[in-house]
Order: C-alpha cells, then structure tokens, then sequence
C-alpha cells in the first residue's frame, strides 16, 4: 500500500461506519484480538450466530484490505478456527487514524515485527476478559465501568528511598456490582514464569501498597487478581502470597479463569497465603 495522504486519511476516516471506529479503536485498546472475541463484541445482535459470523467476517476483511487492521500469520485454534481463529492488531492505516481520533494528529505510522507466541497467547488472554466482562454486562450480572490495558492500566511511584517505580499490572477493572464498586488490578499468568519472577512481581504490588499513592487517589487498593491455568499454578501462587509478609496476604486473591468473574466481583476470599 501506497503512504496514505492527509486528504485521504480523513476521508477514509469519514468512510467509516461508526462500528467500524469502535472496533478499531478497540484493537487499539486491547492491541491484539482474535476475530472469534470481535464477533462476540460487536456482531452478537444478528438474527443468528451464522449471520454474526458472517457480518463479521465482511468488515474484518473490508478493514484489513483498507489497512486499518493487519491480520497475524498465527491463528488461534489452527486452520479448523477458520477465519475467527485469525488474530488482528492495528496496521499503518488503524494507526494514524487512531492517533487523529484521540486529537494528536496525523502521526507517521510503524509496521512491527510478527509478535511472538507468548505475547500473543497473553495478550489474547487479556482480551478474553475484556469480552467475558462485557457479555455479563450484556447480562445483567454487572456494569463494566472501566477497563484499561497495559499500558494504560501502569502506575509510577516512588519507593524506598525515592526510587522511581513503576507497577505493570495486565489490566486494572471497574466493576459496579449492586451498590458497590469493585475495584481490581488484573494478573494473566499463563504458566511460564518461574517462582521468582512471580514473587518480585508480588512485591511490587507490596511496595505499592505501601506507597499510598493509589489510596490517595481513589482512597481504597484494588485487589489484585491472579488468574492462572491449572490448580497446580493456583498452589505455586498461594505459596508465593504465603512468602510476603502478613499484611500482603489481603491484597491477592488466585484462580483459574472459571473462577475469574467471581473474583473480580468481589465474590473470592483472599488468597491470604494459605489457598
């Protein structure tokens, strides 16, 4: 594809549908999704689930062949997935078009490398709770006040001795449920890092907690969610909980992803080192 003028960056901007932003502008959010995930969020008010399907697979492909999305070589769920298993982020086109919609002009696009399999297979996951929140919503079972990724989602603050930190949660969540609001920092552990790494990362959220910068914002600290792949991972996280001191034990709750709307909404005890 040819470099897109100013002219006609905004009148492709002015070509598209409404839902057309909305999804694009939601690759942006979420950076990578499957097209299985942008059928269930944008096209499940078809008469059908093969309409949806179909009315999704048109506008992917439409967007992509306009530049806005590039779809991944990897699918999710091999070549039976068909077309939902294909997985889309922004490309040079969905780029320069998010930036004009957010008010910071008409930036110069990038193209990236193939992003490899645990980034995507993560940041999937994120998704995947995205699109799981939303169809509760859909429900009835809660209002999604809030979902922002990384790095949206990031916290800097200062620790001990007034070194500049900075906390990289998955996501941070903002549920109502009835007359409460539940407040979440979202942790996707898919089974690969050792028990060291997943212990720094803990005490980071300690040192944050302790720093007092997010009470003095919002005045309460949010849980801290951990969602895993096995029973086995939920056993090796509750330990780690159990190796922080005893007033960190309040902050992390743990779970497979069955578990994970319950916990979100307030619905899991704390993990509190002991399972």
């Amino acid at each position: 594809m040819q470099r897109v003028s100013a002219r006609g960056l905004i009148g492709l901007a002015e070509s598209l549908s409404r839902r057309d932003q909305t999804i694009t502008e939601m690759v942006a959010r979420l950076r990578l999704v499957s097209g299985r995930q942008l059928e269930r969020l944008f096209f499940a008010d078809g008469d059908t689930t093969t309409t949806g399907a179909r009315l999704a697979r048109r506008a992917l492909l439409r967007l992509t062949e306009l530049r806005v999305l590039v779809r991944l070589e990897r699918r999710i769920g091999g070549v039976r997935a068909g077309s939902a298993g294909h997985v889309y982020g922004l490309d040079v086109a969905g780029q320069r078009l998010v930036a004009f919609w957010r008010g910071e002009g008409l930036i110069r696009s990038r193209t990236g490398l193939e992003p490899g399999t645990p980034f995507v297979r993560h940041t999937l996951a994120i998704a995947e709770h995205y699109v799981r929140l939303v169809v509760a919503e859909r429900a009835g079972v809660l209002e999604l006040l809030a979902f922002s990724a990384e790095p949206d989602c990031w916290r800097d603050f200062t620790g001990v001795g007034g070194t500049a930190l900075t906390l990289k949660p998955d996501a941070f969540v903002l549920l109502g449920v009835g007359d409460y609001e539940e407040r979440s920092f979202l942790e996707i552990d898919c089974g690969t890092e050792g028990r060291s790494a997943l212990l720094r990362k803990c005490r980071c959220y300690l040192d944050y907690f302790r720093s007092g910068a997010e009470q003095a914002t919002s005045g309460v600290f949010p849980r801290v969610v951990w969602i895993t792949t096995t029973e086995r991972r939920v056993a090796l996280l509750t330990e780690v909980c159990a190796a922080l001191p005893p007033e960190a034990w309040q902050l992390f709750v743990v779970g497979t992803p069955e578990r994970a709307l319950d916990l979100l909404t307030g619905q899991g005890a704390a993990t509190g080192g002991r399972g």
